[in-house]
């Protein structure tokens, strides 16, 4: 009994060091920031996809589209608006901290980093009907802690069943 409960603490030790260094190793920044292109189709009244999920410090280049009207695109924490029209290619930027007019040159593709982590809501900046407070998404930027602690939670498994069929015999 005393065997199987030394056991059981020493396998609890190995998966938490193994969580532990999996997060270490995250915190290092081993995984690479990828360049993700993301095409985002505005209609009345939601945003296909959705839901964006990207990991902190990828670079994210954004196609904007519009399935009927005129639509807006404010991504929250960025300090990004677009104005897309629908059928067109290309849309049309502000800089809110420079002016309040969208820029006289649309274009066809935005790209910034994912420099911050949270959940930030992208919303409908030009009224489009009655329901479009109701136009909302969200860009989720985590930082990718997913491989590495599975990784560490495995590797603490294993040893741990290697230290117990070893003891058995």
């Amino acid at each position: 009994m005393k065997i199987k409960n030394n056991i059981l603490i020493l396998g609890f030790l190995f998966c938490g060091l193994g969580i532990l260094a999996g997060l270490l190793l995250a915190k290092a920044k081993v995984s690479l920031p990828v360049h993700r292109q993301i095409s985002i189709v505005s209609y009345k009244y939601g945003y296909e996809p959705a839901v964006i999920r990207v990991n902190q410090g990828d670079t994210i280049t954004l196609k904007l589209k519009s399935k009927d009207v005129t639509h807006g695109f404010y991504l929250e924490g960025y300090d990004f608006d677009a104005k897309v029209r629908g059928e067109m290619p290309s849309f049309w930027i502000r800089h809110p901290s420079k002016s309040e007019e969208y820029d006289k040159n649309p274009i066809e593709t935005y790209t910034f980093v994912a420099n911050k982590p949270g959940k930030f809501r992208y919303r409908c900046s030009i009224t489009c009907g009655s329901f479009h407070p109701f136009m909302q998404g969200e860009m989720i930027v985590v930082p990718n802690y997913l491989f590495p602690v599975s990784t560490g939670l495995a590797l603490g498994m294993v040893f741990t069943c290697l230290i117990y069929f070893k003891r058995k015999r």
